[in-house]
């Protein structure tokens, strides 16, 4: 072997020692370089764990946060599904910030607003919770009131009842006797009537000067007088007393006039109503009395029998024909 040859085989293998050496620096870097990257991805994967692991925790002590909060009413209960919802909806979403996205710190965060979203959420139930006892309270007093206030009223109308059914025999008995007081006053005004013995008619012809003469005939007749006598009634007490005449003429009406003096009355005897001709006014001293009644005629009347009723206190005290020719 030449001299050549020797150094080129030497040259030879130091280059290959060279390339040995150099390829295990390669691999021991890239050894290093694995187990830093293995030891990193471990130490996140313990810290994935560890939030994981808090957020179960967390979430496990919510619903039974939630849970305690259960009752026998249904609003309640149901606001408790729904928030049991809202806080899996949370949960789900920091799964994703822990698993998929890999923000730890953005997922710590949520699983605090999902603490404080439990809290809260536990206050309100809490909240409801002494506000449906005190509404429950409050309603026990009210149908107890209620109650109260029904056995009032039922007594109440009891008492009404009773007064309702005293007032009616009260009234039953009150209207029989208005009936015999309206008897007795109606006997009483009978009793008090004073009723004549004597009548007489007659027709005149008023002259300007006042004086009057005697005619018959109807065209001729401007005043009627009718004049009686009573009977003597030691019931009714002395003074003036109050007459009503009243003229009917051949066809069956009441001769009047308001603006002369005429009226209506009522007759006790029957309640009906009675218009009459005209009133007078005599002077009774519980004797045989004398009066007149005048009416002054200002229209023409019809030929023929009149008759002519005379009242008084209510009552017909007389009656009597008078003929026009």
């Amino acid at each position: 072997m030449t001299l050549k040859s020797k150094n080129n085989l030497s040259a030879m293998a130091i280059i290959a020692m060279i390339a040995l050496i150099g390829l295990n620096g390669y691999q021991w870097f890239s050894n290093s370089q694995l187990k830093t990257q293995n030891i990193r991805q471990e130490t996140e994967l313990v810290e994935l764990e560890q939030v994981q692991a808090e957020l179960e925790q967390d979430y496990t002590a919510a619903l039974e946060g939630l849970e305690d909060m259960r009752s026998d009413n249904n609003e309640l209960n149901s606001l408790i599904e729904s928030q049991k919802v809202e806080l899996k909806s949370q949960k789900d979403k920091i799964n994703n910030l822990i698993w998929t996205k890999r923000e730890l710190n953005k997922a710590k965060e949520e699983i605090a607003n999902m603490n404080s979203q439990a809290a809260q959420y536990v206050a309100e139930l809490a909240q409801l919770r002494d506000d449906n006892a005190m509404l429950m309270a409050s309603n026990t007093q009210l149908k107890q009131q209620n109650s109260s206030l029904n056995t009032q009223y039922l007594n109440e109308q009891t008492a009404k009842n009773e007064i309702e059914a005293a007032r009616a025999v009260l009234a039953v008995e009150k209207e029989r006797l208005a009936k015999k007081n309206e008897v007795l006053d109606t006997k009483v005004d009978m009793a008090n009537a004073i009723k004549i013995n004597f009548m007489k008619v007659q027709g005149y012809q008023l002259k300007d000067n006042g004086k009057k003469k005697k005619k018959s005939r109807a065209k001729n007749i401007n005043l009627v007088e009718v004049c009686f006598t009573t009977e003597t009634n030691l019931v009714t007490p002395s003074g003036p007393k109050e007459f009503q005449i009243r003229l009917i003429d051949p066809l069956g009406e009441t001769v009047a006039r308001e603006d002369m003096g005429s009226g209506v009355l009522t007759n006790k005897l029957d309640n009906t109503q009675v218009r009459y001709t005209s009133t007078g006014v005599i002077e009774y001293n519980n004797e045989d009395t004398e009066g007149c009644v005048k009416w002054r005629v200002n229209d023409r009347l019809p030929k023929g029998m009149y008759d002519v009723e005379i009242y008084n206190n209510g009552f017909k005290v007389g009656n009597g024909n008078y003929k026009m020719k």
